[in-house]
């Protein structure tokens, strides 16, 4: 089905690698400071391309000509100082955009985390509405709070169509019983994104990334009506393998990094 061309940004990252087998039905353009694919011998309709979003003038340039930006280049560490994560976490969303609505690309997925909410979890606020105010658990989740704010923006200001995925652990498995609430199975991960990728008439929306798992912390319930999202994974068929210890695989309170 190549009738899209889609962008992926920090495509040489852990969740790219888990996303990518799921966009084999569009062009490809593949984005990061490293190379992403082994350099010989890329997949068919996958176009490579090595550089730095932070250069405005290549941003410019890897927009041109695409349907859909999936936009996942960030610093991903919750610990990770503010001087950390200013750059690739806020300055680069604020690139992509601008670089994205001038070049009239369709959509751009920005992917966002349950950080973004992960103060209502510590407080035993769940399930955690997609509408509620963000309560970031961290330096790191109020990146993804600002990137989703200023998503939000564009799409108001310039019509363009935002959609914000908030993403949970995106692992072959949990690791311990307290993260079996936020866990995002890969092959969940890829449905929702193509599911957002395929949506119509969403000018902006967020929503929760989440597998279907019994243990319930997050509402899903607009990304199923609106986008179509439908998981099928549940972290509880690992339960008795997991490492017990229940503490949340979220940022307890603490001095802000």
């Amino acid at each position: 089905m190549i009738e899209r061309t889609v962008l992926l940004t920090g495509a040489a990252g852990q969740v790219a690698r888990h996303l990518l087998p799921g966009l084999s039905g569009y062009a490809r353009r593949l984005v990061d400071v490293v190379q992403p694919l082994p350099a010989a011998d890329p997949p068919e309709h996958t176009d490579v391309r090595v550089g730095d979003l932070a250069d405005r003038a290549f941003a410019t340039e890897v927009v041109q000509g695409v349907d859909t930006v999936v936009h996942l280049a960030a610093n991903p560490r919750a610990q990770a100082s503010w001087d950390a994560l200013r750059t690739p976490n806020v300055d680069l969303v604020a690139t992509i955009l601008d670089a994205a609505q001038r070049a009239d690309v369709r959509r751009v997925i920005l992917a966002s985390s349950v950080h973004a909410m992960g103060g209502y979890v510590q407080q035993e606020q769940h399930p955690v509405d997609p509408f509620w105010p963000p309560s970031p658990c961290c330096a790191y989740g109020a990146t993804k709070a600002f990137a989703e704010a200023l998503g939000r923006t564009y799409s108001y200001r310039t019509g363009l169509s935002v959609v914000c995925l908030r993403f949970g652990a995106v692992q072959d498995r949990p690791f311990a019983v307290g993260s079996m609430p936020s866990w995002l199975a890969p092959a969940d991960l890829r449905h929702l994104v193509v599911r957002a990728i395929e949506a119509a008439d969403v000018r902006f929306g967020v929503y929760h990334g989440v597998s279907a798992n019994t243990r319930h912390e997050w509402d899903t319930s607009n990304a199923r009506a609106e986008i179509g999202y439908a998981p099928t994974g549940d972290s509880e068929v690992f339960f008795t393998e997991l490492d017990p210890n229940p503490r949340r695989s979220l940022c307890p309170r603490g001095p802000v990094a």
